[in-house]
């Protein structure tokens, strides 16, 4: 199992203050508000905060992580993280 430090967007604090009607999830990387059928893309996180290349969480407690769970990224920066990092919805 491959692991990676998640990508954080500089603007990650700025974008904190952003809400718009309907859109109740925020993008893991850049905490940009989306709809819930905006989601295109997850990258499964770890309770250590890394993000693993496998969506089965046996693997991940196997390999001495537990998981945080699948959390929503965007297109943007979904391309700053590793190809096997990205799961599509």
């Amino acid at each position: 199992m491959k692991t990676a430090e998640l990508y954080e967007s500089p603007r990650f604090d700025q974008n904190e203050n952003l809400s718009k009607p309907g859109h109740t999830e925020r993008r893991v990387c850049c905490n940009k508000p989306m709809k819930p059928e905006q989601i295109k893309y997850m990258v499964h996180m770890t309770t250590a905060w890394v993000a693993v290349d496998t969506e089965d969480e046996n693997v991940v407690k196997e390999n001495g992580y537990e998981s945080q769970g699948l959390f929503p990224i965007g297109s943007e920066c979904k391309n700053k993280m590793g190809k096997e990092f990205i799961f599509k919805t």
